[in-house]
């Protein structure tokens, strides 16, 4: 991905969810597209039936393939946990588990863990969940300093097994223990404070699903809100 990005098509998580066909569509213009992750696992009580949600997978990778320098796909929680049990969460697919498995693994070169571009002279940080600044910190024999941190410092560890283990941290607003959770399971009620921004960085993820996006800190865009969205070259988020 370019270090500038004049219009940036942003897809919050999926779930089986088809708003993204009607978005990529309808901004064929958009220099690039980034999804956000969790492709799979739908939400029991919006209806959508597993094959449907799998076969709308399977076009988003088709999409990659097509249009490998214009569309991001990233991983989220309900993606990792059918590669590394240790992250398994909730509506893990028991039955369909192997075949969603072997999907990942036969595409693994289309997926990364962040992607960043530089918009109106400010950087902006894509990943699933959001990058909690006590969590860099409580890891920097893996990720170094917080103010030097870049989406490459994540994409290079990927699958690594000190970054897995990382990533299975989980704080009490999710049901866990720790103080600060990890890229793929923060909430976002976990960035209320000031204290959790990374310097010089607007972060945008989804993860936590609401009805409405949320702006936090002026510094950090939680848009899980099953609707596509715009980073304009003003530097403006936008519902598209």
């Amino acid at each position: 991905m370019s270090s500038s990005t004049p219009s940036t098509l942003i897809i919050p998580d999926v779930h089986g969810r088809e708003f993204w066909r009607r978005a990529v569509a309808e901004r064929k213009a958009a220099d690039s597209v980034i999804f956000l992750g969790d492709y799979l696992d739908p939400y029991e009580n919006e209806c959508i039936y597993w094959n449907d949600a799998y076969r709308g997978f399977l076009d988003i990778v088709a999409l990659k393939r097509e249009c490998p320098e214009k569309v991001t796909l990233l991983l989220g929680n309900h993606d990792l946990h059918y590669l590394f049990p240790a992250l398994r969460g909730s509506r893990y697919n028991k039955l369909a588990a192997n075949k969603i498995r072997k999907t990942f693994e036969d595409n693994m070169g289309c997926f990364q863990m962040a992607a960043e571009c530089e918009v109106a002279q400010r950087k902006y940080l894509f990943t699933h969940a959001g990058v909690h600044k006590i969590w860099l910190k409580k890891h920097e024999d893996l990720f170094g300093q917080v103010d030097q941190v870049s989406a490459d410092t994540f994409n290079k560890l990927m699958f690594k097994k000190e970054f897995v283990k990382a990533l299975g941290k989980i704080s009490p607003w999710r049901g866990g223990k720790a103080k600060a959770s990890s890229m793929i399971w923060a909430d976002v009620n976990e960035y209320e404070s000031s204290d959790t921004r990374i310097p010089d960085m607007i972060q945008v993820f989804g993860h936590t699903q609401m009805d409405e996006p949320k702006v936090i800190n002026d510094s950090m865009y939680c848009l899980d809100c099953r609707r596509a969205f715009v980073l304009r070259d003003s530097g403006l988020i936008e519902q598209c």
